[in-house]
């Protein structure tokens, strides 16, 4: 994509070259079929352009509406340039840090995180939304083991996860899903039936799968420990070192991430497309949420 390094610091050229491309590109993908108004379903409507971004007026009940209403967009006062900037950014192969964020796109540190951390959100509701179906393994594993050490010696700060994947007909994992146990750390801790039943409770489609679990050391499912393994490889040389508070939302980021380039070939227009639907399909959430929430569920909790 059009992101380089040079002396140390990334350059960018984007793919939307106007404010204008951006807002057409939300109301297309917004209202594919022509607009709808939310409170009728009136299909006429007035295009009003007196403000930065336009507002649709419903031509029946006269309800005025923005593309924006419903999306990770709505209440931004940055322009839309610099969000759908932040997106391309965002699907680079290892991501980018805040701080990197906010010297391409000249915006502060703390907007930066703050729009980095609603695409995350986002990304971890929609993967919510999706379960693991088909053939499917699920591992009890460790987040925070280098893949050269041995498997059997984590370092004192790994977290205990449970992995699930669905697998392609070689056998090579496909959509992935990794789970803090963020209540077992270090060595030796793992995570147990209990939670690993937990997760195949939320996260596997009963009806529509075949799973094996692979609950013990020696058992592990491999293809699926090296994708856990090249998670931690990949957040760590991007963000260096993360707290437990939001290394969910980092793993979600990293395995839809994956997701999106392994099935648009790494096609980075589609990818883009992808993910400005997945934006488009979760509201805004706050600041003051985002620092509040419980990150993710406890898998020791019974589902």
């Amino acid at each position: 994509m059009g992101a380089n390094m040079v002396h140390g610091m990334p350059t960018f050229n984007s793919r939307y070259h106007s404010e204008e491309d951006c807002i057409e590109a939300v109301v297309a993908m917004k209202w594919p079929n022509g607009f709808v108004c939310p409170l009728c379903a009136f299909t006429r409507c007035t295009r009003l352009t007196s403000r930065r971004i336009p507002l649709f007026e419903c031509r029946r009940c006269a309800h005025q509406t923005s593309p924006l209403v419903g999306t990770i967009f709505e209440g931004t006062h940055l322009p839309l340039l610099k969000w759908f900037q932040a997106l391309e950014l965002f699907l680079l192969p290892d991501g980018i840090s805040a701080m990197r964020l906010s010297q391409v796109i000249r915006v502060t540190y703390k907007t930066a995180w703050l729009m980095l951390h609603k695409i995350r959100y986002t990304l971890g509701e929609c993967d919510a939304r999706e379960l693991l179906s088909g053939e499917v393994k699920v591992n009890c594993d460790h987040y925070g083991v280098d893949q050269f050490r041995h498997q059997r010696l984590p370092h004192s700060f790994a977290t205990a996860v449970v992995a699930g994947c669905t697998v392609t007909e070689s056998g090579e994992p496909e959509q992935v899903k990794i789970h803090l146990v963020s209540q077992k750390r270090g060595d030796g801790v793992q995570a147990n039936r209990h939670e690993i039943t937990t997760f195949i409770n939320r996260y596997v489609d009963a009806h529509s799968s075949v799973f094996q679990a692979f609950p013990l050391a020696f058992r592990l499912y491999l293809p699926l420990r090296r994708v856990v393994r090249t998670a931690w490889e990949s957040l760590k040389s991007t963000y260096v070192a993360l707290g437990i508070k939001y290394l969910q939302a980092y793993l979600n980021e990293f395995t839809v991430r994956r997701r999106l380039r392994q099935f648009q070939s790494g096609e980075m227009q589609q990818m883009l497309l992808e993910l400005l639907h997945m934006c488009m399909e979760i509201p805004s959430i706050s600041y003051h949420q985002l620092i509040t929430q419980k990150k993710h569920p406890q898998l020791s909790t019974a589902a």
